[in-house]
């Protein structure tokens, strides 16, 4: 007896461990996923660069006039499309095409993070973006039909960002935005048109689709998990699949809860999901699908096993999209090859647990199109860099989906009993404390994802380790009554931003603006003054902006030079305009711009 008491508080601590660090985002030992047979640390561990890569060739001249396009993107879905968006911010001349006939109607991926939202809003379409989607403020846990607790980001604490929620906006939504705001642009997609083969040169790829064939500087290949892109351009896609499959569908559904808020069921060897997207109108359910997989299914089918799953009565109606599908884990160990490269799904699959994927293929674009558009004008490569940066954040992912899948869908047996049994327990423990509750947030939104120090990631020189680093994602922050810092960082592109928590005379505001517009970037003067407003300035009233970047002391000054995708790029605590002349040199080609006015 004591035996079994002794193991029962074993596998009861142990099972504490792994939920803790898994709904809280606290860092976990190494693992090895199943799928794949120790695939997620061969790909942890593998080069960044093939070993022998074709030539990439540095572009030393503006975009040849000989090409169809500058870049073309093959793939018409969210991470294709917002790459595209992007690039024409960029003045890129880009070729969108996709084998498609039209776009996608059902809603595939769901759920919108806070960065990516802040994504959009960088270019001006998150307002549009919002009207389209269900904000949810958490997640609720049920076990055995019972509510078990959950995580509530109104207690995250992210001041940080505007947008301390989950946006359930369906994929076919998001590319709608997308898609509109390319034919604004003048872009058109090009439909029906399936790769069939690709070729590099020195200075040239060219694409063959059926009887056409296009040529570019760069492909980007957005064309899903089936990508023939990455098949061309000769990455394997390592990984397998889970052994567990699921029933969804998007329709009407009657219970006795709200239509509100995120849920997630758990009952033995079963996990069922429920998504508000529509209200009462339309939901998404998804569950364990326990059936012959090459049999056909119904919506009755989908609702029994549901009822199984949530132990509770609920009532499926007006299927919009059913679908039966099985779960991969995969991954490319390279992002690029010559003059070819990869976002979203063609670079990475995975579960969908956390709604992390659509987000990641967006940020994969908004890493990636800057750096093709100075590759494109300029003669400063900084294309090495995006496998470098977007590698290991897809590793991290790969390994926080597969974490977050195995704790709440990926147990049998007497392992599914103990989550049962003690889930209760933990969960409410966890409900009851506030750090499960930010870290969880930080870690759902992709807030906290940053990247290493590198050429393009440099600290200058630091007083302070408060604020953001190198690297780091920047933080929105109140500046006065008008304005937040987000409101300065407009349209995909470079900026330079003076902050001076010191007051400033008229004198000083005359030298500092002269050394900004003489940057040749957007750039922006933000600070405290000692008389009256100054059109050249944005006066900082609050106190916050210098709190979020770092500015402790009442004399603080820093100079932080953001990138397009919403990274500090370079960093000084010192207002030194030289060095960061000299930084810029290294990664932008100075363009006659003045100093933004507040």
């Amino acid at each position: 007896m004591g035996l079994l008491i002794i193991a029962i508080v074993t596998l009861l601590f142990l099972l504490t461990r792994r939920l803790w660090g898994r709904f809280t985002g606290n860092p976990l030992p190494q693992i090895t996923a199943r799928p794949g047979s120790g695939f997620l640390t061969r790909l942890g561990k593998s080069r960044t660069r093939p070993v022998n890569p074709p030539p990439k060739p540095r572009s030393t001249t503006p975009r040849s006039s000989h090409h169809d396009c500058d870049v073309l993107v093959v793939g018409a879905g969210p991470s294709g499309l917002m790459t595209a968006a992007l690039l024409v911010r960029q003045g890129v001349r880009v070729c969108v095409v996709d084998a498609n006939a039209g776009p996608a109607t059902e809603s595939r991926a769901f759920a919108v993070q806070a960065r990516t939202i802040e994504l959009f809003r960088s270019i001006g379409l998150a307002e549009e973006l919002l009207e389209r989607g269900v904000v949810t403020t958490g997640i609720r846990f049920h076990i055995r039909g019972r509510h078990a607790g959950g995580l509530d980001f109104d207690r995250a604490k992210a001041a940080t960002t505007p947008y301390q929620f989950i946006l359930m906006a369906p994929q076919s939504e998001v590319e709608e935005v997308l898609l509109k705001d390319l034919t604004r642009h003048g872009v058109t997609i090009r439909r029906g048109m399936r790769l069939t083969e690709l070729e590099q040169t020195e200075d040239a790829v060219t694409a063959t689709l059926g009887e056409r064939t296009i040529t570019a500087q760069y492909v980007v290949g957005a064309d899903g998990a089936h990508s023939t892109v990455r098949q061309q351009l000769g990455l394997r896609f390592d990984g397998d699949k889970y052994g567990q499959r699921y029933l969804l569908a998007d329709c009407k559904v009657e219970w006795p809860l709200d239509h509100a808020h995120f849920r997630v069921f758990m009952n033995r060897d079963r996990i069922g999901l429920f998504l508000p997207l529509k209200g009462a109108e339309t939901s998404r359910v998804m569950v364990t699908d326990f059936g012959d997989p090459g049999a056909d299914f119904d919506l009755g089918i989908l609702q029994d096993e549901l009822r199984r799953a949530m132990n509770l009565p609920v009532t499926l109606s007006a299927p919009i999209w059913t679908s039966r599908y099985q779960v991969h884990l995969r991954g490319v160990d390279d992002y690029r090859r010559g003059r070819g490269f990869l976002v979203g799904d063609a670079a990475h699959i995975h579960s969908p647990a956390g709604g992390q994927g659509m987000n990641t293929g967006l940020h994969d674009a908004a890493n990636l199109a800057w750096k093709l558009a100075a590759a494109t004008n300029d003669d400063v490569d900084l294309l090495d860099t995006y496998s470098a940066e977007r590698h290991p954040a897809g590793v991290r992912l790969l390994k926080f989906t597969d974490r977050l899948y195995r704790v709440a869908a990926g147990l049998r047996g007497w392992q599914a009993w103990l989550r049962d049994t003690a889930g209760p327990f933990l969960i409410g423990r966890m409900s009851a404390a506030p750090i499960p509750h930010r870290k969880s947030f930080h870690r759902l939104s992709q807030l906290s994802l940053g990247y290493r120090p590198s050429e393009i990631n440099v600290n200058e020189l630091l007083y302070s380790l408060k604020g953001p680093l190198a690297g780091q994602r920047v933080p929105d922050a109140r500046i006065n009554d008008r304005e937040q810092m987000f409101d300065l960082l407009q349209g995909y592109q470079l900026h330079v931003i003076a902050l001076s928590r010191k007051h400033l005379t008229a004198t000083e505001i005359t030298e500092h603006t002269t050394a900004l517009n003489e940057l040749g970037a957007t750039s922006h003067l933000v600070a405290r003054v000692e008389a009256r407003p100054d059109d050249r300035v944005h006066r900082a009233d609050s106190a916050q902006v210098f709190e979020h970047y770092g500015l402790t002391e009442p004399t603080s000054q820093a100079l932080y030079v953001i990138r397009p995708d919403g990274h500090v790029a370079w960093r000084c605590d010192e207002l030194d305009f030289e060095a960061c002349q000299r930084f810029l040199a290294t990664v932008h080609r100075p363009a006659t711009q003045q100093i933004q006015a507040a």
